[in-house]
């Protein structure tokens, strides 16, 4: 009985000696790592969302614990919510995406523009330097943002260490503590969008000017794309402007949808729609793409264009009203504008018929053409009658009206 009493007694404490060591180092590990998560970095990086969505959710857990009411509940969650809402904002995510959105820009435009050259587009020859000085602007600006940007997220980072802190105090349940932290996150959420307005200041009319510059040549490509599908050919020599989406006004409301473009020669609509060929119970099942040239008139033919407005529901519509010389085949026409403004048409009509768009040409127009124009013939080639036409900008061929002849120039 004694040895059997003893064996046991002096094996059991070696058995213990592994297991007791292992809380030592879990306590010794735990303590090392306490003090390190606690000390607030003042100057340093914004912490990360997760981190702090975290604790707002740690709080939540507290508070949820204890014995508050359903409205103060339903109080702290909503603030808890406002405050995780708020972490992209604090870090000025917007800006920073944006600053990127620049960059990009500025780097993609020269190629983009160079592209559109080789594609024949021979206008807009602004287009160039435009990219070049807002490369530049970007240059000097850049490193003030980016300054910009440090110093008022470091101000929101102090800001929301006194809102995580009021947050944290309200698993209270006090009201004067859920009022503290809601003054304290409202006065966070106002100092954020503050510092995203004052950052956005620095750059926004940059960023304005190259929106205007993607705009300007993505509109150019459109032009290129839809005059490669055109039904009609443009004359050698002839260069086009610009285009739109239209509709030629056949009646009040009704007239084909299409494009009209504008050539440094012509102005022209071109029918381009789906139309139902088939209806089962009024339903289309079938459609097909009508394309067909409408008009083409000379643009020394268009003797007045006006721009009107004709109110509609919610909005306005932009209407072009054009009048042309008694030689051309149509009268005139009236022209509802789908995304372009009509003044900007009227005034680039003009600046085309005075000839003051060929400034913004990036070469010169062929002699060739320009010289074969002056050499018009007088006389028809088949019956001899004198040709009494007055050669405008644009023409590329004239009719013999006593013959019926038509003699290309």
């Amino acid at each position: 009985m004694k040895s059997s009493s003893k064996k046991p007694s002096s094996k059991k404490p070696t058995s213990r000696k592994p297991t007791s060591k292992k809380p030592t180092v879990k306590s010794s590990i735990s303590a090392k790592k306490r003090p390190v998560s606690k000390p607030k970095r003042p100057p340093a990086p914004p912490r990360s969302v997760t981190t702090r969505v975290q604790k707002s959710r740690a709080v939540s857990g507290m508070a949820a614990a204890g014995t508050l009411s359903e409205e103060t509940r339903a109080e702290l969650d909503n603030l808890q919510d406002q405050f995780g809402d708020l972490q992209e904002s604090m870090l000025l995510t917007s800006a920073h995406n944006e600053m990127a959105d620049i960059e990009m820009a500025l780097s993609l435009l020269p190629a983009e523009i160079e592209e559109l050259r080789t594609r024949g587009y021979v206008f807009r020859s602004f287009l160039e330097n435009k990219v070049n000085v807002m490369s530049e602007q970007w240059e000097e600006m850049h490193d003030r943002v980016s300054r910009e940007i440090t110093r008022r997220t470091q101000e929101l980072e102090r800001d929301s260490d006194t809102a995580e802190s009021a947050l944290r105090q309200t698993m209270s349940g006090s009201a004067s503590q859920v009022a503290r932290a809601r003054s304290a996150i409202d006065t966070l959420e106002s100092k954020a969008r503050a510092a995203q307005s004052a950052v956005e200041a620095i750059y926004e009319p940059l960023q304005q000017n190259v929106n205007q510059t993607r705009a300007q040549v993505e509109q150019i490509r459109w032009l290129l794309d839809e005059i490669d599908e055109a039904s009609f050919q443009l004359y050698p020599a002839e260069d086009p402007i610009t285009a739109c989406q239209a509709q030629y006004m056949e009646r009040e409301k009704e007239g084909p949808e299409g494009l009209l473009y504008l050539t440094d020669g012509r102005l022209i609509f071109e029918r381009k729609e789906e139309v139902a060929t088939k209806k089962v119970l009024f339903i289309t099942t079938e459609k097909e793409t009508v394309q067909e040239l409408i008009f083409d008139v000379p643009i020394g033919q268009v003797e007045e264009v006006k721009a009107s407005d004709k109110k509609k529901f919610l909005g306005h519509k932009e209407m072009l009203e054009l009048l042309f010389a008694p030689e051309a085949d149509l009268s005139g026409a009236t022209l509802r504008l789908h995304g372009a403004d009509n003044e900007e048409w009227v005034g680039l009509i003009g600046r085309v018929k005075s000839g003051e768009i060929a400034k913004e040409r990036t070469q010169p127009k062929d002699e060739a053409v320009v010289e074969a124009a002056r050499a018009a013939p007088t006389k028809c080639t088949t019956c001899g009658a004198t040709l009494d036409v007055e050669i405008v900008r644009g023409m590329q061929e004239i009719t013999c009206e006593y013959c019926g002849t038509v003699i290309r120039l």
